[in-house]
């Protein structure tokens, strides 16, 4: 029998220090909390180059560490 392929979800926002990247590490704790991990490819993304290579902004990073969230990113632009 064929393995299952995992569900995917790309979260995508302007520059993906903020918005993208916190709603990738929130949908990844749940679904971690779940023991669903093996089913699902989570990434995140942005439209423009303006923050390529920078960490997430420091308040989401803040607010993350807060409610216990881990998040380790680096932003990125979404390619085809």
């Amino acid at each position: 029998m064929a393995e299952p392929v995992p569900k995917s979800v790309l979260f995508v926002c302007l520059g993906n220090i903020c918005r993208s990247p916190i709603a990738e590490a929130v949908f990844r704790k749940l679904v971690t909390d779940q023991k669903l991990s093996d089913h699902w490819r989570i990434d995140s993304a942005a439209t423009s180059t303006y923050e390529i290579g920078n960490p997430p902004d420091y308040r989401g990073q803040s607010c993350m560490k807060k409610h216990g969230i881990p998040m380790s990113h680096t932003a990125r632009r979404f390619e085809k």
